[in-house]
């Protein structure tokens, strides 16, 4: 038996995929919500108060995903960034980088990063000499215990934004970075490894979703959950990388108060600061060398949390001045753009009306595209009848997403619409569920349905997943494999995004500088006017009839 001349307990904690949410507020709905750093610093303080020593680590995705982020990485870049000024009131010890952390650029991203009084740790985004761009790993003594963090960034995000978003550096395979910096953590004196890697998921256990504690199931009782394998090495990593006793999860937003793979610790505080992950380590003291008895983890909810006053009083004049920002008038709508899973379900006059922007956009650039595609990404987003402000721009395109044209084939459109359409189960026609949600294939994310303008196509989902695509026109006739077509799209699906990876295959045509989102707010100033009316197509056919079943 094992004895000890001294025992303490360390305590960390991680936010991850805050997405620029620092105030209880969502700012495309214009209403109050149960997220945001303000009530995760409440969490911090009760923290603080019962554990002073406490490490405090940001997993990633943090400069993107609100108007606030967007606005102070944009249009005001002379002030303090108030997610940099948010991080250090709350004393962050480390920080680590996520995919979307890459969105604006290594200029935006560098400017952020100097304004923070914590390390950044990354150790798989290199410099053209091979050396890491950030610090590797931290260090860090707390009450006498050598606590190593080691950063790591998932390099799926090549697939997903341009070079030149990364300047002059690029990004190596972070599982053999693990094998190389984790055993130097530990000849360095680490007492405590833990590995703050912004990847996600390759299984997940069946009923996560309902019943959290279904992460401590056995790991052979999980399901794959389709994602590629190099964007996500959560689970590789504590399987295969010796001596680590912690990783912070991220990147797949999903809550995981606690799973246990070959000992190794894990949570992921689900998404916008709705909750914050707590690891507690306990040590003993055996031979002048401390030694890890007990592990744990939790995720503390925000929900029903009172947001920090001193933080909301700091934050607030920025808060303010993007709601200014946002609820500038910017034109008319004679009627209601009907968002969330009814506009899914077929030609939609808010699809099109994206889609709209983007071929006028592409016409624009000089690119007469045949086709175009877009997806309604959130269940939120609509345009209601009367005045439209930016903020209603915003709601219904809520990615930092730029325009790209791209050459492709016929037989490269084929494959991406078989693919698209896997977004769906295959169904009986005769006994269809009463809920529409119950027909969305499992693991599979709304912003990768998209729906196309320029093409008549048919997706028969009473056939198996590949061969659900029955009738692909252009102008009347049908589409052959050698076609050449012009297509517009985001710059996320036009470079693999979502695993369409066929789209990598074509030729990349032009890039736009400007982000779609400002295409529409442009659009919708220069018509002053709009009407769903304009932009209705029955172009896609669903077999069998799923918005006249549920929505007609």
């Amino acid at each position: 038996m094992n004895s000890f001349s001294e025992t303490k307990t360390i305590t960390i904690l991680q936010t991850s995929d805050l997405h620029g949410y620092l105030m209880p507020w969502d700012y495309y709905t214009h209403q109050p919500a149960e997220l945001g750093v303000a009530k995760i610093a409440t969490l911090i303080e009760q923290e603080r108060a019962e554990h002073p020593d406490l490490i405090l680590i940001d997993n990633g995705d943090t400069i993107q995903g609100t108007p606030l982020a967007y606005y102070y990485n944009t249009i005001e870049t002379q002030s303090p960034h108030p997610i940099a000024l948010a991080f250090n009131t709350l004393g962050f010890d480390a920080v680590s980088l996520g995919n979307h952390d890459f969105d604006f650029g290594m200029e935006v991203l560098s400017r952020w990063i100097h304004q923070l009084d914590a390390p950044v740790v990354c150790a798989n985004l290199i410099t053209p000499d091979g050396i890491p761009a950030f610090k590797p790993y931290l260090l860090k003594t707390v009450d006498g215990v050598k606590v190593g963090i080691l950063g790591l960034t998932t390099p799926a995000v090549k697939n997903w934004l341009p070079p030149e978003n990364f300047g002059e550096l690029s990004l190596i395979d972070p599982l053999k970075t693990a094998h190389k910096y984790v055993p130097e953590m530990r000849q360095q004196g680490a007492d405590i490894v833990i590995v703050a890697q912004h990847t996600g998921w390759t299984k997940t256990p069946q009923d996560y979703r309902s019943n959290p504690e279904a992460w401590l199931n056995p790991i052979e009782t999980w399901k794959n959950t389709g994602a590629t394998v190099n964007e996500n090495i959560t689970i590789e990593l504590a399987e295969k990388v010796p001596d680590i006793d912690i990783i912070l999860a991220g990147h797949s937003h999903v809550n995981v108060p606690k799973a246990v793979i070959n000992d190794v610790v894990i949570a992921e505080p689900y998404y916008w600061g709705k909750a914050l992950s707590k690891y507690t380590v306990k040590l003993g003291l055996q031979n002048k060398k401390w030694r890890v008895i007990d592990k744990d983890a939790t995720n503390l909810s925000v929900k029903d949390i009172q947001p920090s006053p001193s933080f909301v009083r700091l934050l607030q004049p920025y808060h303010q001045q993007v709601l200014n920002y946002l609820n500038q008038p910017i034109g008319e709508a004679k009627s209601d753009f009907v968002g969330g899973i009814a506009a899914r379900f077929h030609g939609s006059a808010l699809a099109h009306f994206i889609n709209t922007i983007q071929r006028s956009a592409a016409e624009s650039m000089g690119y007469s595209v045949d086709l175009s595609l877009t997806s309604i990404f959130t269940d939120t987003g609509r345009i209601n009848a009367g005045e439209i402000t930016l903020r209603d721009a915003y709601s219904i395109y809520v990615y930092d997403n730029r325009l790209f044209i791209l050459e492709i084939t016929g037989e490269i459109l084929r494959r991406a619409l078989e693919k698209n359409a896997a977004y769906f189960k295959q169904v009986n026609p005769d006994a269809l569920p009463e809920n529409p949600e119950e027909l969305i294939a499992e693991n599979k994310a709304d912003y990768n349905w998209d729906i196309y303008h320029g093409i008549d196509y048919t997706i028969d989902i009473t056939k198996p997943v590949g061969q659900r695509i029955t009738r692909l026109l252009l102008r009347g006739k049908p589409i052959s494999p050698d076609q050449v077509l012009l297509l517009a799209l985001n710059n996320y699906r036009g470079l693999g995004g979502g695993d369409y990876r066929m789209f990598q295959e074509a030729k990349v045509l032009e890039k736009s500088t400007f982000e779609i989102r400002d295409l529409i707010a442009e659009y919708i100033i220069r018509q002053e006017t709009i009407h769903p009316q304009d932009f209705e197509m029955d172009n896609l056919e669903i077999i069998p009839n799923l918005y006249n079943y549920y929505f007609g």
